[in-house]
């Protein structure tokens, strides 16, 4: 089983990037054009391969590797394998023919491969003994809000069968799965790999209260996917309480270890940036009258869920590809990652600036055009990031 160990994971996790941004350039397109295609089925295949192929293949992997003193085991290798299998399960499945007994079955092997993960790493100790106390307290919650993402699509089954599939519980289940998967696993996990690398000194006990109330308020947050149906009055403010909690501690967090500031590249600056932003809109949306107008706009969804991804995992985890030795840190790739940054920034605006203008009645000339432009430029980077590696081998 030698061979596993020099399969290029790096390489597989940005050739799927490259796919996904190829389905995310067929969603934009049929916003312009008819394609025959079922759009829904698209949507579903590219959220969970987003999730499964791309972002949890490169987390997954930088884990393994902290956790196996630079060597992947053969066990690694083999939860890295079958997350392959199963995200391309599901981009097939799911494209064919949305949720059908061929997709849940792919879903279903995606949350058994987390839960291997997760087994693998606590069993490993590799916490203990590689990562600085930051870096082992976020990823070991990352890592329990992994596995407990798997109640919401556990819950989808029985909530259907009880003729619940109209009702607001259901939205709500596919809402918690959402919100422990970014928010829990991927947030908390490239926070950890990055304060992995970074030269921390000693953590107090105040520095760990802190971690503590920032991770566990990742909890309370959930409630602010509930806030769509107009829940009583105790659900706003447990949310509003979880999003100031989760603000609050991030800034704290953020101030006392502001000297690991100068360790950090200019991407990672900015993802961190956006993470404040990111912790800042969570509270905004606590308001009533703010929170209502958000769920009504698509496009602001669409736009916190890309601002996560693509604006604080992304950007965290190509750093660690090139803190990994996995990518050559020179000109050429500078150059990439501003283009990246650049398409990002835009890609936000634009998402974010529409909705503020439709308030009083301006709309963006050639819009649904402008994002399908910076989709196909997402594609090209990824080609161009992909080929890159390739030179780094």
């Amino acid at each position: 089983m030698r061979h596993l160990q020099s399969i290029p994971f790096t390489r597989l996790a940005l050739f799927n990037f490259i796919v996904l941004s190829l389905w995310g350039v067929v969603l934009r397109y049929m916003q312009l054009a008819g394609l025959p295609f079922n759009y829904q089925y698209l949507l579903h295949a590219h959220s969970h391969f987003a999730f499964s192929g791309w972002m949890f293949l490169a987390i997954a992997f930088l884990i393994a590797r902290h956790c196996s003193n630079g060597k992947l085991s053969t066990e690694f290798c083999w939860v890295l394998i079958l997350a392959q299998v199963s995200a391309w399960g599901m981009l097939l499945s799911f494209s064919l023919q949305g949720y059908r007994a061929v997709s849940i079955t792919f879903s279903t092997l995606f949350v058994l491969v987390g839960f291997r993960l997760a087994y693998l790493v606590w069993k490993s100790k590799g916490l203990h003994t590689a990562v600085n106390t930051p870096a082992r307290l976020m990823i070991s919650y990352s890592l329990i809000f992994l596995c407990l993402s798997a109640l919401g699509p556990f819950a989808l089954g029985p909530l259907a069968a009880r003729g619940m599939k109209a009702q607001s519980v259901y939205q709500d289940a596919i809402y918690f799965y959402l919100h422990f998967q970014l928010n829990g696993f991927m947030e908390l996990a490239v926070l950890g790999l990055l304060a992995r690398r970074l030269s921390i000194g000693m953590v107090t006990t105040d520095d760990k209260r802190w971690l503590h109330i920032f991770t566990l308020s990742v909890m309370p947050l959930y409630l602010i996917f509930c806030l769509w149906s107009h829940p009583a009055s105790p659900v706003w403010w447990i949310a509003g309480t979880g999003a100031s909690l989760h603000l609050l501690s991030w800034l704290v967090l953020a101030t006392r270890y502001r000297d690991c500031w100068l360790q950090l590249s200019w991407p990672e600056r900015l993802a961190l940036v956006a993470l404040t932003l990111k912790c800042l809109l969570q509270l905004v949306v606590c308001f009533p009258l703010i929170g209502e107008w958000t769920f009504l706009n698509r496009n602001l969804i669409i736009g916190y869920i890309h601002l996560l991804t693509l604006g604080i995992v992304m950007p965290l985890l190509i750093g660690q590809f090139i803190r990994g030795g996995y990518l050559r840190q020179n000109a050429s790739t500078a150059r990439l990652l501003g283009v990246y940054m650049l398409l990002v920034v835009l890609y936000l605006f634009l998402l974010f600036l529409q909705p503020l203008l439709g308030l009083v009645g301006i709309i963006i000339p050639f819009y649904q055009l402008s994002l399908f432009i910076i989709s196909v430029l997402f594609f090209c980077w990824g080609i161009s990031i992909w080929i890159k590696t390739a030179a780094s081998l």
